[in-house]
């Protein structure tokens, strides 16, 4: 498991940065969830909230972001590292 965590200060700062982060290493991310992780995915997609995932769905996530997405820190949590070799499959949802 590969972690990062961002902790910048200001309002959506943190959030703002991981997206960044994501985008620039050619990850997808969904929209926020209240009590529920953002889903990301290895590619270009458009992703449900994590409440409309099915388990397979989920399973199938390559990471997710978490935290106090207003005030940071903000935690992405990707299964494998951004420049592994399993990292640039293709995901299959």
């Amino acid at each position: 498991m590969f972690i990062k965590v961002f902790e910048m200060p200001g309002t959506f700062q943190a959030l703002y940065a991981a997206q960044h982060w994501l985008e620039e290493n050619g990850y997808s991310y969904g929209s926020s969830c209240v009590m529920h992780p953002t889903p990301v995915l290895k590619g270009e997609f458009a992703i449900a909230k994590w409440k409309n995932l099915t388990r397979a769905e989920v399973a199938a996530l390559d990471g997710s972001i978490d935290g106090d997405l207003r005030n940071g820190p903000i935690t992405v949590r990707l299964k494998q590292p951004p420049g592994h070799p399993d990292a640039n499959r293709c995901s299959t949802i």
